[in-house]
């Protein structure tokens, strides 16, 4: 499914709590964590261009300050670029994620030019208490947005186009996902409205295994209309626990149906810094779906903690 609009104009003006500026000032060498994160995944389907942007800074962390930009082009092999960031920047030697919706790539394995724009309005996963806060009364604020990206890439003097969709998604505060998570699934998906229109109705599902035993859900189905909130959450999977299908309750008491029509690209996503303890083991998975019989594409992460060391 191709866009078939031009992208508005980028600016932190359009992006609201998804252009937050870094929080440098909030966590001392003796405090937690604090991670300030930004984050994009996107897919055209019709030109089998696939990828993430994720980039973690922090004023006290400093094995989880990381720039990284994982491709699939065309249907080749990954390409990576993965940096070290220093604190209160998402800009790295060679990546850039402006929060104004313009990321740009300039490394000798891969260059980059992108614009993304938002499509309606954001996910606020902050209402709701979804993640335990790893510090008593400062939960982690928690953001994703449906969006256009547009732009090329060229890697070996082959250039690449991308006109399609993705997921921007924001995050603050003290985090430590081996210690607040055991584990968690998502989906992310953007479809065709009722109309055909493609990019129009954006879904977002998470359910977190808290270290404390509690399982949580929680999620949106944002379109034209506003944004309606998940309630109840079940994945199915294949044997080897890849992503089938999900059924959605909203709290109004409908039921969405989310299917997967074809698996396309996959990444695993580096979370934290390397360590001789339990670690958080992520997977992305990049899919071709449908929503109710609608077309659309989005991925399926999911992520456990790693005990045997």
């Amino acid at each position: 499914m191709t866009a078939t609009t031009e992208p508005t104009t980028t600016g932190t003006d359009l992006w609201g709590p998804l252009a937050e500026p870094i929080h440098n000032d909030e966590a001392g060498p003796g405090d937690p964590v604090w991670k300030d994160n930004a984050y994009l995944s996107f897919w055209d389907v019709e030109r089998q261009v696939f990828g993430t942007f994720h980039l973690s800074t922090s004023p006290n962390g400093t094995g989880a300050r990381r720039a990284r930009c994982s491709v699939l082009l065309g249907g080749g092999e990954v390409v990576e670029v993965i940096e070290e960031l220093e604190p209160g920047s998402f800009e790295s030697t060679s990546i850039s994620f402006g929060l104004d919706g313009t990321i740009t790539v300039d490394h000798p394995d891969l260059v980059a030019r992108l614009t993304n724009s938002p499509v309606h309005q954001p996910a606020d996963y902050s209402l709701n208490d979804l993640i335990p806060a790893l510090v008593p009364g400062k939960p982690l604020q928690h953001f994703q947005q449906a969006c256009r990206l547009v732009g090329t890439f060229e890697v070996d003097g082959a250039r690449y186009e991308i006109d399609g969709f993705g997921m921007r998604d924001r995050t603050w505060g003290f985090r430590d996902e081996s210690a607040q998570w055991a584990e968690y699934a998502g989906l992310v998906g953007v479809f065709a409205d009722a109309d055909g229109t493609p990019g129009q109705v954006f879904v977002t599902a998470m359910k977190f295994l808290g270290t404390n035993g509690v399982l949580k859900a929680d999620g949106f189905v944002i379109d034209a209309a506003g944004s309606h909130s998940i309630k109840e959450i079940g994945f199915r999977r294949t044997a080897a626990a890849q992503f089938l299908a999900t059924t959605l309750t909203l709290d109004d008491g409908s039921v969405r149906v989310v299917t997967l029509t074809d698996r396309l690209a996959g990444f695993f996503v580096p979370m934290g810094a390397e360590t001789d303890g339990p670690a958080f083991g992520t997977y992305d998975d990049f899919m071709q779906l449908e929503l109710d019989g609608k077309p659309g594409a989005g991925f399926f992460e999911q992520g456990i903690v790693h005990r045997v060391h």
